[in-house]
């Protein structure tokens, strides 16, 4: 019986990814993962939630989604995304002049 012939290795079949990739991978999930959070917690803010609950709640799906070790971001993030959220003043809205004409 004939022995099979080795298999033989195309250039394609084999992973070149540049050094660097890994880092530029990293810092856009981290990116991704605050972006995420601000918008979660923009979004609990709008519904009316306080600053305390939806803190308790972003924490809380952090501690689901990421080990202790791997957490995209830390307790101090969370605070610094809070603390732009509901520091900020709220936007004066305009009295309107009255329109001409207009039935009351």
């Amino acid at each position: 019986m004939p022995r099979p012939t080795p298999p033989t290795t195309f250039e394609w079949m084999q992973p070149h990814r540049a050094p660097a990739r890994a880092k530029i991978d990293a810092d856009r999930r981290a990116g991704m993962y605050r972006a995420e959070i601000e918008e979660r917690a923009a979004m609990l803010a709008r519904l009316g939630h306080g600053r305390h609950d939806v803190r308790a709640r972003l924490a809380a799906n952090l501690s689901w989604d990421f080990s202790a070790a791997r957490r995209p971001l830390t307790d101090a993030d969370l605070d610094g995304i809070l603390d732009r959220l509901f520091d900020k003043p709220k936007p004066a809205t305009p009295a309107r002049p009255p329109i001409k004409g207009a039935s009351r």
